[in-house]
């Protein structure tokens, strides 16, 4: 059986360490400007909108079932 010593010795062979210990890029910065970009409206954003008011405007009854959501 082995020891905790040569337990640990043979996890570090195994895996070496990492080369780079600090980020290379600092992401924040982009997530600032992603988060202060103007949104816009897709085609596909469009047709969700409208398939929902459709199926309102075919079964009025599910209203109770989006307030609930809401």
């Amino acid at each position: 059986m082995t020891t905790d010593d040569q337990l640990l010795a043979a996890l570090r062979a195994a895996v070496p360490p990492v080369a780079a210990p600090v980020p290379t890029l600092d992401l924040w910065p982009a997530v600032v400007e992603r988060t202060r970009k103007r949104q816009t409206w897709s085609w596909l954003d469009f047709g969700l909108a409208s398939a929902a008011l459709l199926g309102l405007i075919v079964r009025p009854d599910l209203i109770v079932l989006l307030a609930y959501y809401l």
